[in-house]
């Protein structure tokens, strides 16, 4: 049996399932189309209508490239993959609009490269005569004169000291009572910037913002230790397995954030939640 051609893949299917992988892969990291347009300022119209590959809502495709970009961006996918992908769809898509064919440059008329005869050299000014030997024989005069003078003021400096030290007389006085050593105090905590370790003791997917950006969007395996710094605060927008996940502020180790399995939203650490961790241990 003769072998059969590959068929062309559909662009309305591609597309179609483009819009479900997209929303697929915002589902199983529990993110929101709401938290998507707050933190791009794309319309959640626009978001949805992007899902649902309704291309009538959509704007032009420079737009919506645009927007393809900043939510694979955002939910951890690879945006210029998907952008080439969307590419790839949406140009063999009768329903979605192609831009206006653009008329070619004209062409650039041939430049006359043949030699041309040398300008005429007119007098060189006053510099340009002068030769470059006196010139460096002036400053190299200079330099060693400068020398000489400071080593003259050295040797003049050196004398009067050796002349004062031999005049002083020399005084006998009473060792001074050595003060008992005291214990320095506690130095205070060096909180000016917020410093966070994350030490992961089972996988799970962590979405961290420091300041108000975005600083961890993805799973933290087992074993994995990373540091973060914050001049006001933290946000964890998302804790796939509070029980997985071990934190450290400032020195101070923070308690158990959940159960195992269990997802944690919006837990915000900043000075105040400082004070509050250290409270009962300086209690003790």
């Amino acid at each position: 049996m003769p072998d059969q051609e590959p068929q062309p893949r559909d662009p309305v299917s591609e597309l179609a399932s483009f819009g479900e992988e997209l929303r697929r892969e915002r589902e199983i990291r529990g993110i929101s189309l709401k938290e998507i347009s707050d933190a791009t300022k794309i319309s959640k119209r626009f978001l949805d209508a992007l899902e649902r590959n309704d291309h009538k809502t959509l704007p032009a495709p420079v737009f919506t490239r645009g927007f393809v970009r900043e939510y694979s961006r955002y939910v951890g996918l690879n945006s210029e993959e998907m952008v080439n992908r969307y590419n790839f769809a949406a140009s063999n898509d009768d329903r979605i609009e192609k831009p206006p064919a653009v008329a070619k440059y004209p062409q650039t008329p041939v430049r006359d490269i043949s030699p041309k005869p040398a300008a005429k050299r007119g007098i060189p000014s006053v510099f340009a005569r002068v030769d470059t030997n006196v010139i460096f024989a002036i400053l190299i005069a200079a330099a060693l004169a400068g020398v000489a003078y400071w080593a003259i003021q050295f040797k003049r400096q050196e004398r009067e000291r050796a002349e004062a030290a031999n005049a002083v007389p020399v005084a006998t006085t009473k060792a001074a009572p050595v003060a008992k050593a005291t214990a320095p105090p506690a130095a205070a905590p060096d909180d000016s910037m917020l410093r966070m370790t994350l030490e992961a003791t089972a996988n799970s997917w962590v979405r961290l913002d420091a300041d108000g950006k975005s600083v961890l969007n993805t799973e933290v395996v087992a074993g994995e230790k990373r540091s973060f710094e914050a001049s006001e605060r933290f946000r964890f927008r998302t804790i796939g397995n509070a029980a997985g996940i071990i934190l450290t502020i400032n020195g101070t180790r923070v308690p158990p954030l959940g159960e195992e399995g269990e997802v944690v939203k919006d837990r915000i650490f900043d000075r105040q939640t400082l004070t509050e961790l250290r409270a009962p241990q300086e209690s003790q």
